[in-house]
């Protein structure tokens, strides 16, 4: 359907009570404008006014914006809504005559494609017909075989199977008999090598005690000449460890004791009679009395009743030289 009824219509013409030149000089004005000290006011107060003017200016453009395009989208609006009614009359129509072209075309695609399943599965056993028989034949050249060719190439392939298969066999019983030759020559064979190992083992087994024997009872001898020495050394060794040690601890003892009386010798030499006196009792005290080992009761009362004396002598003797 054509209408012939064309409607123009004329959209006033665009307008803004600014412009770019106008924005410009704004622009040249305001960007340069910076605030180098947070707290100035003057400085703030002028970066503000110049914001505000900038938003007067974006407000005015919008509202006008707005106010020029109400008229075009609706009319967009209008032409939208009458296309809107003539499309759901026109469409249900399409629709139905869409349906029923689908079913012509459906129908001659679905025998197309079973038409073609059936071509493919008839090539399919074609080739699996084949197969069992060990021959394998490229697909197209399958397919393209008339069904009295097939037939030959299939028999011709099952006869040569069959043929195969038959030698196959033939070749395999001829194996199984040579093998069974072979196995039992091969027990005769074993059965004797066996009888001859076992003598060897045997004659091996009694030359091996033997020699265990003999190697045994020299080691036994080897071993008790190496205790027996090993005992004397050890022995030797003893007494000689025994004897250096009694040597070094008598050297040790006297160094000690020389070092000793040389150092009260020292000290009393340098000390005042009070001094060496204090000194000599604080040089027993630190001295270690050998004690004796005792082991009655009685013994041990007697021992420590002596130490005790020796203490209080030697506390008394300290406490006279201090008054000197």
């Amino acid at each position: 359907m054509k209408n012939d009824t064309q409607v123009f219509d004329t959209l006033a013409p665009i307008k803004y009570d600014t412009n770019l030149a106008a924005i410009a000089k704004l622009r040249e004005q305001y960007m340069p404008l910076e605030i180098t000290d947070l707290e100035d006011e003057a400085q703030f107060k002028t970066v503000h006014d110049a914001r505000m003017v900038m938003v007067r200016v974006r407000t005015t453009i919008d509202k006008q914006r707005v106010a020029q395009k109400a008229k075009a989208l609706q009319y967009g609006r209008d032409v939208d809504s009458a296309a809107k009614a003539l499309l759901a009359e026109s469409d249900p129509v399409e629709a139905h005559l869409q349906a029923e072209e689908d079913k012509v075309l459906n129908e001659q695609k679905r025998i197309k494609e079973e038409k073609y399943r059936i071509e493919r599965e008839k090539i399919q056993k074609r080739v699996d017909d084949l197969q069992q028989y060990g021959v394998v034949k490229p697909f197209d050249e399958v397919a393209t075989c008339s069904d009295g060719e097939f037939a030959g190439m299939l028999a011709a392939a099952r006869g040569l199977f069959e043929a195969e298969k038959k030698a196959k066999a033939e070749e395999e019983a001829r194996r199984v008999a040579e093998r069974a030759e072979l196995d039992r020559k091969a027990a005769e064979q074993a059965i004797k090598d066996k009888e001859v190992a076992d003598k060897e083992e045997a004659l091996r087994a009694e030359r091996e005690a033997f020699e265990k024997e003999k190697r045994e009872a020299q080691e036994k001898k080897d071993r008790e000449e190496f205790e027996r020495q090993a005992k004397e050394d050890a022995r030797i060794q003893a007494e000689k460890d025994a004897r250096e040690k009694v040597e070094r601890e008598a050297e040790e003892k006297a160094a000690l004791e020389q070092v000793r009386a040389d150092a009260v010798a020292r000290k009393e030499a340098l000390l005042p009679d009070k001094e060496k006196l204090i000194a000599w009792v604080r040089i027993f005290n630190s001295e270690t009395i050998p004690a004796p080992r005792l082991v009655s009761e009685e013994a041990k009362q007697i021992f420590g009743n002596a130490i005790a004396a020796i203490e209080v002598i030697l506390q008394r003797v300290e406490e006279q030289a201090e008054e000197m």
